[in-house]
């Protein structure tokens, strides 16, 4: 799903939304039962030089854990939750200003109702907790509320359309953002999944092997630094700030079915950018691009 001007981290939380089931290549027809979904992730960063001033360089570690489950009410009207964790490691000099890690929390819950074969709709509602650095420094700000309403339209087997809104209060910029997503099974061995947090190309080599020779994705957040978060670093203005971190990864990756609903995956590529952008203190320090390698489990019930 694509929500343009919006966080990875925010798109993240509406994937058990709109996303449908998916191994080997083969989309499952919803079915009137329980369904759910473990993943765990995880990502290596070379260095790459800081830039903007900046000295040194900034190294990268990443962990991802989500679940999510879809639970039919009846014929039409399903509950679905999420669960995810999101938290990005950065090793740098001493004394740095950016955040040596950022973390977030989030969950989504909703309904989506099937209005006819070709049509449904869903909403939901989802609260989010963001961190930079440690725990210990929660603040009132360090929580926000979205939310999602939207639609979808398959067109065929092949070729499914979903659209809407999200409400993002948290970002910089617009809080209230388009979303969309297309996947297209347009020729039997390949598929165009274009969305938010990830756009990719596959291809179905084996009945449990997928390819994706082409791969984009996205990482990030919208975060509070606290009301003394810049004066250790002699950067005062870095007090109380929104940070918005935003990264984009380009590469290429494989999905092997271990086991009936247990793939692993993994991909690797180059991160092409990355910025820090502090709100209102003129300074938005970016990273020069570096390889980066991910591995990956995914575990359906």
């Amino acid at each position: 799903m694509l929500l343009a001007g919006s966080s990875a981290a925010f798109a993240d939380s509406l994937t058990p939304l709109v996303d449908q089931k998916e191994y080997n290549g083969i989309s499952e027809a919803p079915k009137p039962s329980v369904k759910e979904d473990v993943s765990l992730n995880y990502s290596y960063v070379g260095s790459a030089d800081l830039k903007s001033g900046l000295q040194g360089n900034l190294g990268e570690q990443t962990t991802q854990f989500g679940y999510s489950l879809m639970a039919p009410l009846n014929e039409r009207l399903s509950l679905q939750l999420g669960l995810n964790y999101n938290r990005l490691d950065f090793g740098q000099p001493a004394g740095s200003p950016l955040p040596y890690n950022l973390q977030t929390v989030s969950v989504s819950l909703g309904l989506s109702y099937k209005l006819s074969d070709e049509w449904s709709v869903f909403g939901a509602v989802m609260p989010r907790l963001e961190l930079i650095d440690n725990a210990d420094q929660i603040e009132s700000q360090s929580f926000e509320v979205g939310g999602a309403i939207g639609a979808t339209y398959d067109f065929n087997p092949d070729l499914s359309l979903r659209f809407g809104l999200g409400i993002n209060p948290g970002a910089l910029g617009i809080p209230v953002v388009p979303m969309v997503g297309v996947r297209w099974h347009f020729a039997k061995p390949w598929t165009l999944n274009v969305g938010f947090p990830r756009t990719s190309l596959d291809y179905q080599l084996l009945p449990n092997l997928r390819l994706s020779p082409i791969e984009v994705g996205f990482q990030g957040g919208s975060f509070q630094t606290s009301k003394t978060y810049g004066d250790s670093v002699g950067m005062s203005k870095l007090n109380d700030r929104n940070l918005d971190y935003n990264e984009v990864r380009v590469g290429a990756g494989a999905d092997y079915a271990v086991m009936k609903n247990v793939n692993v995956e993994l991909t690797g590529g180059a991160v092409v950018y990355r910025e820090f952008d502090f709100d209102n203190a003129n300074f938005s320090p970016k990273v020069d691009p570096a390889p980066y390698v991910q591995l990956g489990i995914k575990v359906g019930f």
